[in-house]
């Protein structure tokens, strides 16, 4: 009977130390439980384009004070800078799409404020370009927010290069992967990551792998064997945004934006995205002055969301809206086309 005793007892502490072990070869991100995204509760079930997210447009144009021509001058604000706020403040305001503009630097001896080799974020304007800063700051400070903000998901986009050459697009299809590799380390680092299955799992999927960054990429870029596999091609629908007719921001009536929006080939596809850009593209004011304009505005995106919604056969909403000069309330009014939307899948799921 003792002997009997003791072989149960041995069985039980194996067990034990089984079960020890194996919790702790479970990685720290798998054991994470979601509860919110983006501070709303009862996302987890949903899926990335099911949600809204706010975005800000060249998002690092201004967000490093003085911009500068290739010639070292400074580049006027007024015509160049689409934000005020730096990339950390963007973030903890509630920013969670992020677009961005790049050139490629050269290794040299300049000691320009914008000039370190590789990757950098640029203005580029009908009649010349600005230079900001390395897109490295940039992602060194999203992953730092996002590293402190578990429940936090995000997408990025590089939707335009300049000048368009192969050189330039060469070296930045050298450089892209190691430049995310050296800010986030490679795949199954600790830490915040890249996600392929922005379309295919739901978001506590994202969340409890620690998969929580979605990087679109310009079409010239996207696919090459030198780029990450994680990365998504820039396939979107986009909304007009001319400050001169009557489908954008400015307008007095969203539903003519939603209107024109309805009308875009395509725009069932619900796994496609859809950007809604609330911002203007002419006017005689400086690009504060006409960001201002719409942020002023940003409670008519709920009627546009609302038209979207009902108007699409598949029930599909706005998945970003894009503005300059970002500010809380449109954050705030996002929150609440995200707090809709839980409610309105409950009982229309996909």
């Amino acid at each position: 009977k003792q002997w009997y005793q003791r072989r149960v007892r041995g069985f039980r502490n194996r067990d034990k130390m089984l079960v020890l072990t194996l919790l702790y070869l479970i990685p720290a991100s798998l054991a994470y439980d979601c509860t919110k995204v983006n501070g709303i509760e009862g996302a987890c079930g949903l899926k990335l384009h099911q949600i809204t997210l706010a975005g800000s447009r060249l998002s690092g144009c201004g967000a490093y004070g003085q911009m500068y021509y290739w010639s070292g001058g400074s580049a006027p604000a007024c015509y160049y800078a689409t934000q005020d706020k730096t990339i950390t403040e963007q973030l903890e305001m509630g920013i969670r799409a992020f677009d961005f503009d790049i050139s490629y630097i050269h290794k040299s001896q300049e000691s320009l404020p914008y000039w370190e080799e590789g990757p950098v974020i640029a203005s580029i304007g009908s009649s010349a370009v600005a230079y900001s800063r390395s897109l490295r700051m940039a992602l060194i400070e999203i992953r730092d927010f996002l590293n402190k903000n578990r429940d936090e998901v995000l997408s990025m986009q590089i939707a335009n290069y300049y000048p368009r050459t192969r050189e330039i697009r060469d070296h930045l299809l050298r450089t892209m992967t190691p430049l995310f590799d050296s800010v986030f380390g490679p795949e199954d680092s600790d830490g915040v990551q890249l996600t392929f299955y922005s379309t295919l799992r739901p978001l506590s999927h994202m969340i409890e792998n620690n998969e929580r960054m979605v990087l679109y990429l310009n079409k010239d870029m996207w696919g090459h064997e030198l780029i990450d596999y994680r990365v998504h091609p820039l396939t979107q629908f986009e909304s007009e945004n001319s400050h001169y007719n009557y489908y954008d921001c400015h307008t007095y009536e969203p539903r003519r934006l939603a209107e024109e929006i309805l009308k875009i080939d395509g725009i069932n596809k619900r796994n496609i995205r859809l950007v809604v850009h609330w911002w203007l593209s002419n006017g005689s004011g400086c690009i504060s002055t006409m960001g201002a304009t719409c942020i002023d505005v940003a409670d008519r995106l709920e009627v546009v969301w609302d038209e979207v919604m009902s108007g699409t056969h598949l029930h599909r909403p706005i998945n970003v809206v894009v503005a300059d000069y970002v500010r809380p309330p449109l954050v705030e009014v996002v929150k609440r086309l995200n707090k809709k939307a839980v409610e309105f899948y409950k009982t229309k799921p996909w």
